[in-house]
This record gives C-alpha cells, structure tokens and sequence, in this order.
C-alpha cells in the first residue's frame, strides 16, 4: 500500500509539472505572435535559449563535473535529442507564426498527439490503449470546437498554407523528441541533461542566425525585449523542459502529448486577460471536454 501511494504521489507531481509546462509555452507563443515583427525568428530563438544557458549553468556546473563521463559517453544522443527539442521546434514554431494565425496554429497543434503516439509505434514499439486512444479523440473534439468557435461551416472552411505546414513540422520535431527522451535512459542528472541539449542546441541555432544577420540585421534592445527574453530564458525554456521531462518519464510520451491540448485553452484566457478579447460559450464546452480528455488518457 505505501509503494501504490508513492507512484500515486508521483503521478500526480508529473501530471501538474506537464500543466505548468504547457501553460509557460502557451504565454511563449502569445509573446512570439507580439514580437515576431520586431525581431526575427531565429534571433528570437538563439537569444532565448543564450539566456536559458546565463541563467541555468551556474546551477548545472557542479552537476556537469560529476556527470562528464557519462555525458560524454552518451554525447552523441544527447546532440540528436537536442536538435529537435532546442534547435527545430521553437525555431520553426517562430517562422510559422509570420505566415499563419493563432486558430489555425491551435488546429496543427492538435495534430502533435497522434504524431506522438505513431511515432512511439514505430521508435518504441508501444502501441496505444483503447483508453488512450479514446481521450485523444476526446480532447480532440474540444480542440475542434475552440478553433472552429462552435461553427461547422467555419471547420470546413479551413485551409492549410506555409506557416500551417511550419507549425506542423515543428509539431512533429517535439514529437519525435518526446518518444526518444524514453528510448534511452542517460545516468545524469535533469539539469545537466537540460544543460547539454541547450548548449547543443544552440550551436545548431548559430548557423541559422548567422544566415538571418547577413539578410535583415539585428533588432533594437529595450527594456520590454530584455523581460521577454528574461521569461523565454526561464519559463518556458528551463521550468518546462524540466516539467515536461519528468513527466515523459512519469507517464509516458502518449498521456503528456494529450497535454498540448490545454495550449488553446490557455492562450484563450491569457488573451482574455491580457488583450481584452473576450471568452465564449464554446471554450467553455471545448475546455470541458479536453479536460475529460486529459482524464481519460491519464488513467
């Protein structure tokens, strides 16, 4: 009985750690569709990740000592887990966000669960439960409903363009990098782990940037950019690359994919509050049912 409450505890801790992740990544985007005028996509990229690294090393340093030899032992893997974790997704997610809205990135984000789940077939050979299966579709429908505004005609009358077809391909990088984060078991410890990918990563961003300088330039420096990068650089970045981590391990690619389903939810109420747009009827039935959803996939 002690054990049973032990793994319930630590249920529960990974289950709110992916809610936390999602909802600093929800605020990442809103800021990203506020900003993306003023500095460009892998400027925004590199420089949140160079400040994720300001803030965490002096934390990771003694970790990073005491783990050299199995970080450089597994350095390889390390170098492909972070290429689609810190290098492609945020950056592509950036580009996207020039060319599409916010409805239709919420409609391609929904589409991150089922790649998740194909992909843990074909990498781990874990097939998904009937109950899996079922909360997917569930927290699907609310999706659906939020984007859609509760209006079939406006569902049917979606189309897809080059910033749809970005998110998509961003979506399907966390994907893949979801499913390998349990293919493996590297023997260090979470922040050396989150240090390395970020510091790989963000060689990989280098190049990139360096072609995105020659074509447009720099951006102006103020006080609001430097908080935003501030946040990028913590939030979203550290706490929920840690969160999310843990949870992968905890409970599993499949159940925390159904977590990037609360992104419309919470980008509806983060608007709400902070841009004066005002919330409906149908993201109040469209959260009810992504919250069943999550229920469903969790258990």
């Amino acid at each position: 009985m002690k054990k049973k409450s032990v793994m319930d505890h630590k249920t529960l801790l990974a289950l709110l750690g992916l809610g936390f992740a999602v909802l600093f990544w929800a605020i990442n985007t809103v800021i990203a569709k506020g900003v993306i005028v003023q500095i460009k996509p892998m400027a925004l990229s590199l420089f949140r990740w160079l400040a994720a690294l300001i803030f965490i090393f002096p934390f990771a340093l003694k970790g990073l000592k005491k783990d050299i030899l199995p970080i450089r032992q597994n350095l390889g893997f390390l170098f492909v887990l972070s290429i689609p974790s810190v290098a492609v997704y945020n950056s592509v997610l950036y580009m996207g966000a020039q060319y599409t809205t916010a409805t239709n990135i919420a409609l391609v984000v929904a589409a991150m669960p089922a790649m998740t789940l194909g992909f843990a077939w074909m990498v781990n050979r874990q097939k998904p439960r009937v109950i899996q299966a079922l909360g997917i579709l569930v927290s699907l429908a609310g999706v659906v409903v939020i984007i859609s505004k509760g209006s079939f005609a406006m569902f049917m009358g979606f189309a897809f363009n080059l910033g749809d077809l970005l998110i998509l391909a961003s979506i399907a990088s966390w994907a893949l990098y979801s499913v390998l984060l349990k293919k493996r078991t590297i023997p260090i410890s979470p922040i050396s782990f989150l240090t390395m990918t970020i510091v790989l990563g963000t060689l990989c961003i280098l190049p990139f940037y360096a072609w995105e300088y020659f074509l447009y330039k720099g951006f102006e420096l103020n006080w609001a950019i430097f908080w935003i990068f501030v946040y990028l650089g913590v939030c979203p970045s550290i706490l929920s690359y840690i969160c999310w981590n843990y949870g992968v391990k905890t409970v599993g690619s499949g159940t925390a994919s159904v977590f990037m389903y609360l992104i419309p939810v919470f980008t509806s109420i983060i608007a709400y509050f902070f841009l004066g747009e005002r919330l409906f009827i149908f993201h109040l039935a469209g959260g009810a049912l992504i919250f069943c959803g999550l229920i469903l996939s969790s258990r």
